[in-house]
């Protein structure tokens, strides 16, 4: 009992359906070109054959003494020969009409490919409006020299500026001593100490005459 194919896989199969490809006169006419050209060529290589077999009989009779068949296999030698002179002029011709076509079929896509690129550019140009791309070549390019003018002018060194640093500094203080509490202190408001200050405790050792000697403390 077979298994018939699902729904899903026809359709599938239908989908990936390689699109038909269209052969147009000119791909006919460069095909049977083509044709034409390898049977030429394949009945030069069949004369030349022929010929070079016939010269060889005629070398095989004329050393034997048959005068009569070396000269009728040299006749059939130069027929052949001519035969494929004949032919390499109709290859070419063959050849030079299907370069001809060709040729043609490349204008053709180049002719096509200019035409599809001017009617894009026509459609560019209908969204496009003059006025509104001028107006904005002309906002950008005032941006830009404005920025131009700040970097300028930021880049120039104070020389201008003649005064005391520390008095510009000054005009600061207030605000900073406001807005921190205790960030600064007076200088009269620190209290200097008048009493005698405690002696020194001394150490439990010392250094007696060179040595170390213990000092008993009072009781």
């Amino acid at each position: 009992m077979g298994i018939r194919p699902s729904k899903t896989q026809g359709q599938r199969k239908s989908s990936v359906e390689t699109p038909k490809v269209v052969i147009t006169s000119s791909d006919r006419a460069q095909l049977e070109l083509k044709l034409q050209r390898d049977r030429l060529m394949a009945a030069i290589k069949r004369y030349e054959v022929v010929a070079q077999e016939e010269r060889s009989k005629a070398s095989d009779f004329l050393r034997s003494g048959n005068r009569r068949k070396a000269l009728y296999c040299l006749k059939r030698e130069r027929i052949q020969r001519s035969q494929v002179n004949s032919v390499n002029d109709m290859l070419d011709n063959v050849q030079r009409l299907l370069d001809t076509v060709e040729f043609n079929q490349i204008e053709v896509e180049v002719f096509n490919a200019l035409k599809g690129g001017k009617d894009e550019l026509s459609k560019l140009n209908s969204m496009l409006n003059v006025d509104d791309v001028a107006q904005l070549m002309d906002d950008v390019e005032e941006t830009v020299e404005e920025a131009r003018r700040i970097n300028d002018i930021l880049a120039q060194p104070l020389d201008g500026y003649v005064g005391d640093d520390d008095a510009l500094l000054a005009e600061l203080l207030p605000q900073v001593s406001t807005e921190i509490p205790g960030a600064e202190t007076a200088v009269e408001e620190v209290t200097v100490p008048t009493h005698a200050l405690p002696n020194p405790i001394e150490p439990e050792g010392r250094i007696i005459d060179g040595g170390l000697g213990k000092v008993g403390l009072s009781a």
